[in-house]
């Protein structure tokens, strides 16, 4: 393969999330950059994202990856920072340093909304008969982080995570809420990222990577009240 190419899992290969948010978000930010890329779907059930090609490419053996001619990069975050770097148009982060920084800050930060997510997520797989003060705990805490989002949106100076444009932390932010939302969180007393949703979901970048399996909500309990 030559060119850009996203090394990613096969989407029935993230069980019952069926899909990956980080290969999601390099994605979208290679189509707002309009660029030709292809994906190297990997089954993990097969082990062909620690064969020896990809280990070669990323020693830890995870996804995403993104090659570029000879180059290789790993770590999610890494990878969008490389594609604004080699890719600058249009740019997804502003170019002054005080706003760089802010923005960047709001992408790495964007990691604690998927680790309270996954929080949630991963007790009530590990227990079907969960523990209701634990459970509520959880809830709270993923709840907490969604208001702090809410926040973020109202304080950036303009309708994006960051300010005026779309930046990359947009990116990230949303592909972790779509992915709760598919997985049962409702955003109707976060009015600000229900609206940030929605815009996103009508962008020609996500229409076009939305995840094929995601044909139905099945998942009800992320946020319900009982």
């Amino acid at each position: 393969m030559s060119g850009l190419v996203l090394h990613a899992p096969a989407p029935a290969s993230v069980r019952l999330i069926e899909c990956s948010p980080p290969s999601w978000m390099v994605e979208l930010c290679m189509r707002e950059k309009q660029l030709d890329y292809a994906v190297d779907v990997l089954d993990f059930a097969k082990g062909e994202h620690r064969s020896p090609a990809m280990l070669a490419r990323n020693p830890r053996g995870t996804v995403p990856v993104l090659s570029d001619g000879e180059a290789h990069v790993y770590e999610t975050f890494a990878i969008l920072e490389y594609l604004e770097w080699a890719y600058p148009e249009p740019p997804l982060l502003p170019t002054g340093a005080v706003a760089r920084a802010r923005a960047l800050s709001r992408l790495h930060e964007s990691e604690a909304l998927k680790s309270a997510g996954m929080a949630a997520f991963a007790y009530l797989m590990r227990n079907p008969d969960p523990d209701p003060a634990t459970l509520a705990g959880l809830r709270g805490t993923l709840l907490e982080e969604i208001g702090r989002w809410e926040q973020r949106l109202g304080d950036g100076g303009g309708p994006w995570i960051s300010g005026e444009r779309l930046g990359l932390a947009d990116l990230s932010v949303f592909t972790y809420l779509a992915t709760a939302e598919h997985l049962g969180l409702e955003l109707a007393s976060f009015p600000a990222l229900d609206e940030f949703v929605r815009r996103m979901r009508a962008r020609p970048s996500v229409r076009a990577t939305w995840p094929a399996l995601w044909q139905d909500d099945r998942y009800r309990w992320l946020t319900a009240s009982s």
